[in-house]
């Protein structure tokens, strides 16, 4: 049993199954699914609305959360805690090396502010929650690092990885612009997760997106034991079908929408197909050439049958 609070960062690609995985991470009573904590400053500022029907102002979760770290904060200072969230986002992207003890720490001191936003919203959010784990996925990895440099928590980074082909045709479903773009960000953070993970004393492992998919209740398990969790006894039905409950998950937009949307208690985890289609070439090779050579050697190591 771990001694201090633990936060598991969920880090890779958009569009990698990292909001379901997350769902079904925190179905045990000491887990909370906190979403994305890079959008809580402006979920807070917007007052979207919580997949639990309110308001994050008056969120059962949320607004406690609110009112405990952050008193009578208003719109606008939520606003400007993203700022400050995103300033640490850029100068943490251009630091070369997160192993570098030197470079984090000049970080850390440049960027106070912020990080002292994140230690009491994280704190916060222990303390009305009541939990142990908390699992988010931002994905972004320079927000795993500024929880890592809070402090406040043991840190768990999951680098969750698919094939850029299947990522590439996801994005182009929810008519997204941009592919080449995301495509480089996909390239750009596997780099970053696989550098961060040499760093003295983090907790990190890759986790393969076609392996979640293809033995679900084995990779959950895993996973919750590796962060001194266990899995629900009752969550899974089936090899690939899980009973979800809803009743303790507070997400709010941009998390996946469709499943925010449509919240289902019955879940089938099984991997989409129709991206492997020929018609999607043009996509595929967007993907490949833009994520050149770690997609290559990706689709290689998961022995797909496709090639185009």
């Amino acid at each position: 049993m771990r001694e201090r609070p633990a936060a598991l960062m969920i880090s890779g690609s958009g569009r990698s199954g990292t909001t379901i995985l997350s769902v079904l991470l925190a179905q045990g009573d000491a887990v909370l699914n906190i979403g994305q904590a890079r959008d809580i400053w402006a979920g807070w500022a917007e007052d979207l609305i919580c997949t639990c029907g309110a308001p994050l102002q008056g969120c059962a979760l949320w607004g406690a959360v609110r009112r405990a770290a952050f008193g009578d904060w208003q719109a606008q200072d939520f606003r400007a805690a993203e700022t400050r969230m995103r300033a640490f986002v850029s100068d943490a992207d251009a630091v070369d090396d997160w192993a570098d003890t030197a470079a984090l720490q000049q970080l850390a001191t440049t960027h106070a502010a912020f990080l002292e936003d994140l230690r009491r919203y994280l704190r916060a959010t222990l303390d009305v929650s009541g939990a142990r784990l908390l699992v988010d996925s931002s994905k972004t990895p320079e927000i795993a690092l500024a929880v890592w440099l809070a402090g406040e928590t043991d840190v768990f980074v999951l680098n969750m990885m698919r094939d850029p082909r299947a990522v590439a045709c996801s994005w182009a479903k929810r008519k997204s612009s941009g592919i080449a773009r995301k495509m480089r960000a996909w390239v750009s953070r596997q780099r970053r997760l696989t550098r961060w993970g040499d760093a003295d004393g983090l907790r990190h492992r890759a986790l393969r997106y076609e392996a979640f998919v293809q033995d679900p209740q084995a990779v959950l398990r895993d996973i919750l034991g590796w962060v001194g969790e266990e899995l629900p006894e009752t969550l899974f039905t089936g090899p690939h079908a899980a009973r979800v409950s809803w009743a303790h998950q507070h997400l709010f937009p941009p998390s996946n929408e469709t499943v925010l949307a449509e919240k289902r208690q019955d879940v089938t985890i099984r991997a989409p197909q129709d991206w492997r289609a020929l018609r999607n070439w043009k996509l595929h090779l967007t993907a490949l050439s833009q994520t050149f050579p770690e997609g290559w050697r990706y689709m290689r190591a998961a022995g797909s049958d496709h090639e185009v």
